[in-house]
């Protein structure tokens, strides 16, 4: 490297700014001796007491800041503790909420779970009972022929065979015993969202077991683990079957009580009728007998007429009375009704159902009580000889459009009601006066209220 470029490098150059600075500096000090020899006593002592003030407030202001620093530290310190205890607090809340979804996942969407297929098919729940039953009697026979559990491996103990045989058999039973009571747990929880994380529970408390016994040359059979799956199967469909029998008795009862309000209506409109009728046929009698002593021309005319409407009336009543004769001897005659709830379930949801009363209105009004937060609107009411026949076409109609897809006897569809009242119009024989658009007076009153709030 030649003279020239040495003069190039960074290092030279830093060294020439760093010599040059230095130059400055032993100048300035060069300076200041100077003008201190050049300076009377007085002059200098006022320059030193100058630079000492200047000193202190220099070492003043650093303290100052060094306090605020120290102060700022110091919340600093506590902004810190107290995230450190907020994400303490939070972090034992998610592992709350962990815990509560590992141990039973409730919530769920019931869309992500797939469809039950039952493994019996018995048709009530005595069947599912009797066979449950079976089944853990012949768990109490594995267990006692010791075939719940297997030795994989004889063991000794004390040099005997037969002490280690004894042991292994008393620590077998306390294995199936382990295993009972995590299995008894795990399905006492069983519904219809867990059941296959229930089975896999199951699974796992069998491999584990298993595995934790391996040294003991013991272990619970295949035939054991199948027959606890088989009981958890059981036990849920028996539940489930209970559940269904207990709805299709309620829904006896309350068709049996609905079809006895509407006898008891029919009797009392019966009744009526008949007073009625004596009431009529007397005065037919009686105005018959008066026209035959009647000679004026004009008060002949005023009982014939007087006698015409009463025999309307007669007509009309027998003709009512015919009808109740025949709704009372005949249970399918009543009222079909299309009914909807938009600010209970929202739009395009109906329920299509039946009552035998005189009056629908009556049971509609029931069904709109304290069970749903506003009143049912009326799309239309729809009066049939055989108007269970009606309600099982229109279920089956829009079958696929159910509300429910497992419990039939939930009577809501997702159907709009253009396509219930197309449907309505096939049925050419039926009078039905239909109405679209519902009220729902609370329902939008109540939202406008929400909005001026």
């Amino acid at each position: 490297m030649g003279i020239a470029d040495l003069f190039k490098t960074k290092e030279f150059k830093a060294e020439i700014e760093r010599l040059t600075v230095e130059n400055s500096r032993l100048q300035e000090i060069a300076d200041l001796k100077l003008s201190a020899q050049q300076m009377k006593p007085s002059e200098l002592a006022a320059l030193i007491h100058e630079k000492e003030d200047e000193l202190s407030k220099l070492e003043q202001t650093l303290s100052e800041q060094k306090v605020q620093e120290q102060s700022e530290l110091g919340e600093l310190s506590d902004s810190k503790a107290k995230l450190q205890s907020e994400i303490s607090s939070l972090t034992e809340q998610i592992n709350n909420l962990r815990k509560e979804l590992g141990d039973v996942d409730e919530q769920v969407e019931m869309a992500s779970y797939g469809l039950y297929k039952p493994r019996y098919d018995f048709a009530s729940s005595l069947g599912y009972k009797d066979k449950l039953q079976s089944v853990r009697t012949e768990q109490k026979k594995m267990l006692s022929n010791q075939t719940a559990y297997n030795i994989t491996f004889p063991l000794t103990f004390n040099n005997s065979a037969a002490k280690g045989k004894a042991i292994q058999k008393k620590n077998g039973k306390q294995l199936v015993r382990s295993f009972n009571v995590e299995c008894e747990a795990a399905i006492n929880k069983v519904t219809y969202s867990n059941i296959d994380r229930i089975e896999s529970r199951i699974t796992k408390s069998f491999a584990q077991l298993n595995k934790l016994n391996e040294g003991n040359g013991i272990e619970l059979s295949p035939d054991y683990l199948a027959s606890k799956k088989d009981e958890l199967h059981l036990a849920y469909e028996y539940e489930t079957k209970k559940q269904q029998e207990k709805e299709a008795l309620r829904e006896q009862r309350e068709r049996e009580r609905e079809e006895a309000k509407a006898q008891k209506q029919i009797q009392e409109a019966q009744k009526q009728l008949e007073k009625d009728l004596d009431h009529y046929q007397k005065a037919l009698s009686e105005m018959t007998e008066k026209l035959a002593t009647l000679t004026n021309e004009e008060e002949r005319a005023g009982v014939e007429a007087s006698i015409e409407e009463l025999q309307r009336n007669i007509d009309k009543a027998e003709d009512e009375k015919k009808d109740l004769d025949y709704r009372q001897q005949n249970a399918t005659a009543g009222y079909v009704y299309i009914i909807s709830n938009i600010g209970s379930f929202g739009p395009d949801i109906v329920k299509i159902g039946v009552t035998r009363r005189l009056d629908p209105m009556e049971r509609i009004d029931e069904l709109g009580s304290a069970s749903v937060p506003f009143k049912f609107d009326v799309h239309a009411l729809i009066f049939s000889y055989d108007a269970y026949a009606l309600e099982a076409e229109l279920h089956q109609r829009f079958d696929t459009q159910r509300v429910n897809k497992v419990n039939n006897r939930k009577e809501y569809f997702h159907v709009s009601i253009q396509e219930i009242k197309k449907a309505l119009e096939e049925y050419k024989d039926l009078t039905v006066d239909f109405t679209e658009t519902p009220d729902a007076p609370e329902y939008r009153e109540s939202v406008a209220a929400s909005k001026a709030q």
